[in-house]
């Protein structure tokens, strides 16, 4: 069980590759700065970081032009390809999607 640290919840980053072209995105929100802290924050702490995703050493795409996720917070890092990722975890991205504006970075 999770509990929030005393220092806040800290940032969440949420970075999409894949697709046509390869092209990445990223969604980086610092949760006690953002309007909807006291909904994400205590979501992002419960969810389960430990036991979620792929591993390290699992590739990052998951078909041809599909995209593949990393999550990653003070509680963690996990990877889903697009069509493995819980329901839990589709709701915390698509919420990040809406109170964050994505980033173009080079893949590497």
């Amino acid at each position: 069980m999770n509990e929030k640290p005393a220092e806040g919840f800290g940032h969440l980053l949420v970075e999409r590759s894949g697709g046509i072209g390869g092209m990445l995105l990223v969604w980086d929100v610092d949760i006690d700065a953002s309007s909807r802290r006291d909904d994400l924050g205590p979501r992002i702490a419960e969810l389960p970081w430990s036991d979620s995703g792929q591993s390290e050493d699992a590739p990052r795409q998951a078909g041809a032009d599909r995209f593949a996720y990393l999550i990653e917070s003070r509680y963690g890092r996990v990877r889903f390809g697009e069509s493995q990722m819980p329901p839990e975890w589709r709701q915390l991205v698509d919420d990040v999607r809406e109170v964050a504006e994505p980033q173009r970075r080079q893949p590497g």
